[in-house]
């Protein structure tokens, strides 16, 4: 098990405590500040959904009509044990000067954005990405359009971001997310089992679960890979918002990666790649409508929005996934 070392202190001594520690992983997951987030007691709640309604009709004087109710199914909701251990040696705890903040707090600093990371994952591919965690919105989507790709593609996702009946996260024990604080135990040497020494021990914990509650709540351009005739575009968008009921327009996000959000930046554009769909640069170019009046700028400018529903960029969705 890796554990922090009187090596790290030395790296961290005499660091320029104005520059501070300079991070360069730099994955942004923005999902759990994104979604809405609810706290629950307990670990797990019972809903409630219709299926579908009584019929009514119009009838004549004297002619009755057929009884009938609404359908409707229970469903029950779980949230699952986000946890990140920490460990210190007492040795590494007292020889730390804390020169740019003590060594456990940017532990239990990095600990937290790690738990974002793995939320963010989670939460488009589920238990291919952890296991032991919650379902994900891909096995989850209502419809899709399929821009072509197969392997190594990526998906933009579009979610309903309703936080009563749409996808939110749940925090279980009362909306618990926290690093507990430090306490001293003895602890078994990795290296030696009939040896142990004492430690600084704590950890991140959670219960977390994201719930897709209506079964209308997400959709997906999926198959968007580097071929121009593959990219996301505000046609296939379109097409997906055309499969989408009007009753759950309201309040959309779309979803997309780096890759993704560059192909529908470059579908936008006025300039001619040189490239046909195929991307090569035999056959027919790829026709891209030049600047017109309005004034559009030669290239289009990074996209904040398509078919008026804003876009998120994250790091948390693959350009590895696979489509049949």
């Amino acid at each position: 098990m890796a554990t922090q070392s009187l090596y790290d202190l030395a790296i961290l001594d005499r660091a320029d405590e104005y520059t501070g520690l300079i991070e360069d992983v730099t994955t942004l997951a923005p999902e759990f500040s994104t979604f809405s987030a609810h706290k629950r007691p307990g670990t797990w709640y019972k809903t409630v959904k219709r299926t579908g309604l009584p019929v009514v009709t119009f009838r004549n004087a004297n002619a009755g009509v057929t009884a009938s109710k609404s359908g409707y199914k229970s469903e029950i909701k779980e949230m699952f044990f986000l946890d990140g251990r920490l460990q210190m040696d007492e040795a590494v705890w007292e020889a730390d000067s804390a020169h740019l903040g003590s060594l456990w707090q940017l532990e239990a600093a990095g600990a937290v954005r790690a738990g974002g990371i793995l939320i963010g994952q989670q939460t488009w591919y589920g238990t291919s990405a952890d296991s032991a965690g919650f379902t994900g919105i891909r096995s989850q989507l209502a419809d899709s359009v399929a821009a072509g790709g197969t392997t190594n593609s990526t998906s933009a996702y579009l979610v309903w971001m309703d936080d009563q009946q749409g996808c939110r996260y749940d925090v279980g024990m009362d909306g618990a997310f926290a690093i507990s604080a430090p306490f001293r135990q003895q602890v078994v040497d990795p290296a030696d089992s009939t040896k142990s020494f004492f430690a600084y021990v704590g950890n991140l914990k959670a219960w977390v679960g994201l719930n897709v509650l209506s079964n209308l709540s997400a959709w997906g351009v999926t198959g968007i890979t580097s071929t121009a005739s593959q990219w996301l575009t505000d046609d296939k968008v379109a097409q997906l918002i055309a499969k989408i009921p009007v009753a759950r327009r309201n309040n959309l996000r779309l979803f997309v990666n780096r890759a993704a959000h560059s192909y529908l930046q470059r579908s936008r554009s006025t300039v001619n790649l040189g490239v046909n769909p195929a991307g090569t640069t035999s056959g027919t170019l790829a026709s891209y409508q030049s600047g017109g009046a309005d004034g559009r700028p030669a290239f289009s400018p990074l996209p904040e929005s398509t078919n008026g529903i804003p876009i998120t960029l994250t790091d948390s969705i693959l350009n590895t996934e696979t489509n049949s």
